[in-house]
């Protein structure tokens, strides 16, 4: 299984995609996860290597990601795009193999509008749905949305998770908090992940019959 962990801009998606991988590990459901650096920056692959993660990450920033690299059976892989807004030949490559995509944004204007009316009218839902022709199946792959960098008790929450729904699109109910544990977490070593809420990440998503 593939899951495409992708947004227009940043929107926290290295963080979310070490911390993730980590809680499968811990989820004692015998999930093993491998990760997919697709971001030029390399960030996730650098911190798998000064975090001692207990899985591979790859580095994968290439328009021939589809050809290129492949999930090794019972092996859950977890991308890490780059920026659509800058590297969407990436983004399009990994969607042709994709299973799952995760969708990240914070509760805000800026992201909203990054994603429903983005300044160069390149919309991600489009290139999502575009993927289609590409596929095997024919259909592109399921979206969800990712609220992150959420704001424990703030309106925001629950507002832009509403417009997002009445925008057609499916969002998560688990939110990801900004804290400063993990802002300042990459570059170091992950404990615990599943016990927050990349945890109820992981059971959201086995409930709602995303993980394979």
């Amino acid at each position: 299984m593939l899951i495409a962990n992708v947004s227009p801009r940043t929107g926290g998606k290295t963080t979310n995609s070490g911390w993730f991988a980590h809680a499968l590990v811990e989820a004692q459901r015998q999930y093993s996860p491998i990760g997919f650096d697709a971001d030029h920056s390399q960030q996730f692959h650098a911190w798998s290597q000064t975090g001692d993660f207990p899985f591979a990450v790859k580095p994968a920033a290439s328009a021939k990601f589809h050809a290129e690299h492949s999930v090794p059976d019972g092996m859950i892989g977890i991308v890490d795009c780059g920026h659509t807004e800058n590297h969407p030949d990436i983004t399009n490559s990994v969607l042709r193999v994709a299973d799952l995509v995760i969708l990240h944004m914070a509760p805000t204007k800026a992201d909203f509008d990054r994603i429903i009316d983005p300044p160069d009218k390149t919309k991600i839902g489009d290139i999502i749905a575009m993927s289609a022709v590409l596929r095997a199946e024919r259909t592109p792959p399921p979206t969800w949305v990712l609220l992150n960098r959420t704001v424990a008790g703030a309106s925001s929450t629950g507002l832009y998770r509403d417009m997002m729904e009445d925008e057609g699109w499916n969002v998560l109910t688990t939110v990801i908090p900004r804290t400063e544990a993990l802002a300042q977490s990459v570059s170091f070593p992950i404990s615990g992940a599943s016990k927050g809420p990349f945890g109820e990440l992981v059971t959201e998503l086995e409930n709602r019959g995303l993980l394979k």
